[in-house]
């Protein structure tokens, strides 16, 4: 019903794929007494098991499988001991903070780039709240030449794209006259606490605060919470394309090496998008980082609900967002790497891993399996995006009612859906990954390819599409095939769109018939060929 209301298309075939994204939630609820027995049950194991199967039980409530043959031996070890939230030492008066003098950012695994350490640093937040830039207070007591520059406690503009890293060169370094930072973790400098607050402050720091719109929370520290043990911030964009791209590629890396080594380095977890991230937040990042362990058993920290305590830390780790979005350095995101993930996400999603060409299996006498000659649709998986009102696909659901009854498309089954925003990430998962083809409006709902099977087909529209699906490494990675259709023009008139107005990058769009029935064509016959080469492999 969840789905068809928001418009999955309502056939036999479709019902299926809603079963398998809805689980098992048409279970009839056991009767009172079973429930009661369940329930003692469950009491009387808890009261008296071992605290390690307690948190393995934990975790399998959690949707998380811990016993799966896909996690190893060490990253389960990793669940035998929850770790205690780490508790701050707090200063009510910042004059009494100990003298910290900043170090990093230095390579949290050694060759490996994307995720660093830092050592004596404080954390601001940007004052927008969905928004996951941060500041990031760097110490030098012993520096007097930065008392001369009335911007050190300020940071760059944003976004913040610059090459080098931590000390490149960024656009605005001749304007605040000192180093930028990363991307979305802007650098500031002070001698300490309170000469940062005053700074901060000063009239001709407001002023560019207030040109680039880069005011901090705090803007003036009160109480200052100290911690010793070390913490990673998780700072992703809520965008779940953004998300991906940008924080996930740079940090898989390091999880992959801190999960072979079985040494994950951290206490603790500070998040200045999503409180729960770690534990209850049905945020599509959040449920795939819990799902992969993702920081082993480090505790997220708590955060004071007023905009005057400034967090500061002895031992951070910091993930240079967008590090890796074009995976443009190579030879750190390999395919062992994320074979290691994306195995750990089809077993926690219940997802199939290979392809099955749709051949229907059945049980001959003596028992053994055999694949008939009759044969399920193939399934094609349509988006408009429609919900934002930008970019939108106008005439797709009119194209497909149009075509979907022709005789040639008998064995291709059309599914539409409205907006993704309503499915969790367990049916998105389910979703992308029973299509043999996704043609949709370019949109953060491709992060979803990672649960799709290898040789699943990418049609991708927009007027412009700036992606990064398309990416050759990254289809490599998910072993996908992939085909943008944009503006008509430049002899692309075959198949291509008729855009509303001048906006590119955001308008509207529609599709001429005969270039619905070429594309359609195209992605079926892409379909044909990979199914023979793996019929000839087998």
């Amino acid at each position: 019903q969840k789905l068809s209301s928001f418009g999955m298309t309502n056939s036999n075939s479709d019902l299926q794929l809603q079963r398998r994204a809805l689980g098992n939630r048409r279970r009839r609820t056991p009767s009172l007494s079973k429930s009661l027995r369940l329930m003692l049950a469950f009491a009387f194991t808890v009261q008296f098991i071992s605290p390690a199967w307690q948190m393995r039980m934990l975790h399998l409530n959690d949707g998380r499988s811990p016993s799966s043959s896909s996690t190893s031996t060490s990253s389960r070890l990793l669940l035998r001991s929850r770790r205690a939230i780490p508790t701050p030492k707090i200063y009510d008066d910042v004059r009494d903070v100990p003298r910290m003098t900043s170090t990093g950012p230095i390579e949290a695994n050694d060759g490996i780039g994307g995720l660093y350490h830092f050592t004596d640093v404080c954390l601001t937040k940007h004052h927008l709240l969905n928004e996951n830039l941060q500041g990031v207070i760097y110490f030098q007591p012993d520096n007097d030449e930065l008392l001369a520059n009335e911007l050190r406690c300020v940071p760059c503009s944003a976004p913040l794209n610059h090459g080098g890293g931590w000390d490149g060169e960024g656009r605005d370094e001749k304007a605040v006259r000192h180093k930028c930072g990363f991307t979305t973790a802007h650098a500031m400098f002070a001698h300490n606490v309170s000469e940062w607050s005053e700074c901060h402050n000063q009239p001709v720091a407001r002023n560019q605060l207030d040109r680039w719109g880069q005011h901090q929370i705090p803007s003036r520290a009160e109480v200052v919470h100290w911690y010793e043990e070390p913490i990673i911030s998780l700072n992703f964009r809520p965008n779940i394309g953004h998300a991906l791209f940008d924080y996930m590629l740079a940090y898989l890396p390091h999880w992959y090496a801190f999960r072979t080594n079985n040494n994950m380095p951290f206490a603790g977890v500070i998040s200045h998008v999503f409180q729960g991230c770690l534990s209850d937040s049905h945020d599509w990042f959040c449920t795939i980082l819990r799902a992969m362990e993702a920081f082993g058993n480090a505790q997220e920290l708590p955060r004071e609900p007023n905009n005057t305590t400034l967090y500061c830390y002895k031992s951070l780790y910091l993930v240079h967002v967008a590090y890796q979005r074009t995976i443009s350095h190579e030879g750190l995101l390999t395919e062992s790497v994320f074979v290691a993930f994306r195995d750990i996400m089809f077993t926690n999603f219940k997802l199939k891993r290979a392809r099955d060409y749709h051949l229907i299996r059945t049980t001959e006498a003596n028992g053994n399996a055999a694949a008939s000659s009759i044969k399920e649709p193939t399934k094609l998986l349509f988006y408009a995006h429609e919900p934002s009102g930008r970019r939108v696909w106008n005439g797709m659901h009119d194209l497909i009612e149009k075509f979907r009854d022709e005789p040639k498309y008998k064995a291709v089954e059309f599914n539409t859906v409205y907006d993704f925003g309503v499915f969790s990430t367990a049916e998105q998962a389910a979703l992308f990954n029973e299509a043999d083809a996704h043609i949709m409006t370019h949109g953060a709902q491709m992060a979803n390819s990672i649960f799709a099977v290898d040789d699943t087909v990418y049609i991708e529209l927009g007027c412009s599409i700036p992606t990064y699906l398309a990416n050759p490494k990254f289809l490599s990675l998910i072993k996908a095939q992939y085909q943008s259709v944009v503006k008509c023009g430049d002899g692309n008139d075959d198949i291509c769109l008729q855009c509303d107005g001048n906006d590119d990058t955001y308008g509207n769009f529609t599709m001429t018939e005969s270039s619905f029935v070429l594309m359609l064509d195209k992605v079926l016959h892409t379909l044909e060929q990979n199914e023979s080469k793996r019929k000839e492999s087998i």
